[in-house]
């Protein structure tokens, strides 16, 4: 049996994998950062995100003001033959909805690099079994180097809906572990990306821990959470669309 990789630590990129952000970053447009909280964003925290199909995690790789390290799916840090059926049958097809040929192309062209991208973020596998101990171990690392780790919880199953329909509970998990582990409560940050509105919003922080102190179930914890997204997405992302729209249509008629 193959020895499973250790998890290596990521906290800085390197000069080559930098250098292409830059060059990406001159095709990808900045979008605008609505910090809701009132204060700096911490930098040892939890940024929960909608993943916004494939363009997510590349814009907060970008242009996200905190170093972050994101969770993901364990297949992509695993061998070519797992990272290709991933992408092709999972990310492609099941999820952004791409016909099989152009599904074909793309995974194939892009599983044989995309280890060498996901090496240089150090992106920190999940699972859904006893493995998930790993996930926490190796987020724990990044905690206590003062980082952020960033989630995606939506469950995108059926494809990435606009807001996201449900919340996975990892992110709960994860900060009642680290609780129990270091006896620190750390912050929550709920986010909303939208590459249409070229936003990414961030909310007010909540703590996992007080909130179980108080009384909240996981379930609710995680209701709330995705109630916070909605509400970002309802009253930031839509409202800019909507001026935007009202924009072109007024400089459209000045035409």
């Amino acid at each position: 049996m193959k020895k499973k990789r250790e998890y290596r630590l990521k906290l800085k990129r390197g000069k080559i994998f930098s250098f292409f952000k830059k060059v990406i970053g001159l095709f990808k447009r900045k979008p605008r950062i609505i910090n809701l909280s009132g204060e700096e964003l911490k930098d040892k925290a939890i940024y929960l995100s909608n993943h916004a199909g494939a363009g997510g995690p590349l814009s907060y790789e970008l242009y996200f003001p905190k170093r972050i390290t994101n969770w993901g799916a364990h297949e992509m840090t695993e061998g070519y033959r797992s990272r290709w059926k991933y992408l092709y049958h999972v990310f492609y097809r099941q999820k952004l909805h791409w016909s099989k040929f152009r599904a074909f192309i793309v995974a194939s062209l892009f599983a044989p690099i995309s280890i060498l991208c996901y090496r240089a973020i150090g992106l920190i596998p999940t699972y859904t079994d006893a493995r998930f101990h790993s996930t926490v171990k190796s987020s724990c690392r990044i905690l206590d180097e003062n980082s952020a780790l960033l989630i995606f919880p939506e469950d995108s199953s059926k494809g990435y809906i606009e807001p996201p329909v449900s919340f996975y509970q990892g992110f709960v998990a994860m900060s009642k572990l680290y609780k129990k582990m270091r006896n620190e409560d750390v912050p929550v940050y709920n986010c909303y990306y939208s590459a249409k509105a070229r936003s990414l919003v961030v909310s007010k922080p909540i703590f996992v821990n007080q909130m179980l102190d108080d009384g909240m179930t996981i379930e609710n914890i995680t209701d709330e959470a995705l109630r916070i997204n909605h509400e970002l997405y309802e009253n930031y992302v839509l409202t800019s669309l909507e001026e935007r729209k009202n924009r072109k249509i007024k400089n459209d008629k000045a035409a």
